[in-house]
């Protein structure tokens, strides 16, 4: 009995093994397609602070600006509970693969973006790694508060495959509260990619 136990035990780890291992990343992944703004209108994680606080999230705006050296500045805007919204800054460094990165100062020690048309949405997928805990989370960016089926589709379907299930997962209200906290760089310069690019009302 303790042996079937075993086995089985193994068998779910290796499987949660090869579906992490598995993580697709964009085909021909250009960063500089996928800078501006983006709304993150689906999340699925097996963090606990996230599954204890998805009810009460609304809906995050991201924005990312590709860095001359291949980082992405990503600065993201979660509304408060107050009416007000919390500016995150911080750098995803550039991995050995396009469409691949990692951002040890928040413990993401593998960020990929498995799917997107650009235009429209991207799926992206976070491993963290804190101490001896590890999650994995998924997230759906689109350029519009919307939720866009393509994308939610293609989560839904890569969700399983990094062991999670729809019942950790939370569709985000939408909330316009860090609208005036991020805003597109300056028209004149749509695709920014200098260290010093000037990000405005921010």
């Amino acid at each position: 009995m303790l042996q079937t136990l075993l086995i089985s035990s193994l068998l779910v780890l290796l499987r949660m093994s090869l579906g992490w291992a598995q993580v697709p990343i964009q085909d021909n992944f250009d960063a500089v397609k996928f800078q501006g703004i983006w709304y993150i209108v689906g999340a699925v994680s097996d963090d606990q602070s996230f599954q204890d606080s998805k009810d009460d999230m609304k809906m995050p705006m991201v924005l990312v600006t590709l860095l001359a050296n291949g980082d992405l500045d990503v600065k993201f805007g979660y509304p408060t509970p107050d009416g007000g919204c919390q500016k995150i800054d911080t750098t995803f460094s550039k991995g050995a693969v396009d469409g691949q990165f990692s951002n040890p100062a928040m413990a993401q020690i593998d960020i990929r973006v498995p799917f997107t048309d650009y235009k429209n949405f991207a799926v992206v997928y976070f491993e963290t790694q804190k101490g001896d805990m590890r999650n994995v989370w998924l997230q759906l960016y689109v350029r519009v508060p919307e939720l866009f089926p393509e994308g939610a589709q293609k989560m839904q379907l890569l969700a399983p495959r990094v062991g999670l299930n729809p019942s950790q997962g939370a569709m985000l209200p939408k909330s316009d509260q860090c609208a005036a906290v991020l805003s597109q760089p300056p028209k004149h310069n749509k695709w920014c990619v200098k260290a010093s690019c000037d990000v405005h009302s921010l």
